[in-house]
């Protein structure tokens, strides 16, 4: 499957059933070698106990990730271009995302603000009764998390005295869990600045040290 993100086209185009063929047979035998079946055994049986996708499935999905590691890229880099240009594969790599020209943004900040915070690292079960227990100022929860199927998102949510809010936030499907994270706790801080009257003390509980320690 060597550059099949480039030189694949699509199932039953011109050009590709004919490698699309060749492949599906390797991954019939690999199924066979695996399982220990024989040859006579059906053939979609054998994938689903050998765990091996179609090879049409494997080509398309390469293409998919091919095309939104272009669409990561910083914009103005020529490779991201690729995706939607006039040309063969940038047509092909555009409607194997469906992709409609836009994208969400991240915006980093030139010089990182040192904030005067209190960083306190504890296990589950330590945290727990804190987490639950009445503190003064304002309270805040975040998590960001990823799907199997890709879907990416955040919530927040924020504790006074005995009242709960929160937002949920959906960044798209092609981010990480870890960039989730990252933007919770950005969209906390974010959201503990916009208050009315300025909380004599935030505290933030998250469960992603990596994220906290940022350097």
């Amino acid at each position: 499957m060597f550059g099949a993100e480039l030189w694949w086209k699509e199932y039953l185009a011109e050009g590709t059933i004919g490698r699309a063929m060749e492949l599906q047979l390797l991954v019939n035998q690999e199924a066979r070698t695996t399982t220990g079946c024989v040859r006579t055994t059906n053939l979609g049986a054998l994938s689903m106990e050998s765990g091996l996708r179609a090879a049409t499935a494997q080509l398309e999905n390469r293409q998919r990730r091919f095309g939104l590691r272009l669409l990561s890229l910083p914009e103005g880099d020529q490779a991201r271009e690729l995706v939607g240009a006039p040309s063969g594969i940038g047509w092909r790599l555009k409607n194997a995302l469906a992709y409609g020209g836009q994208t969400e943004r991240a915006v980093l900040l030139e010089e990182l603000e040192t904030l005067d915070a209190e960083l306190l690292q504890e296990e589950e079960v330590e945290a727990k009764a804190p987490a639950e227990g009445t503190r003064p100022g304002l309270t805040m929860f975040t998590d960001g998390s990823r799907l199997d199927d890709g879907a990416t998102g955040y919530s927040v949510v924020w504790k006074t005295g005995q009242t709960l809010a929160g937002v949920k936030v959906h960044i798209g499907n092609n981010q990480e869990a870890y960039g989730a994270e990252c933007a919770a706790l950005a969209r906390a801080l974010e959201l503990a600045s916009q208050r009315n009257r300025t909380p004599e003390r935030v505290t933030i509980f998250s469960d992603t040290l990596a994220a906290i320690m940022l350097e």
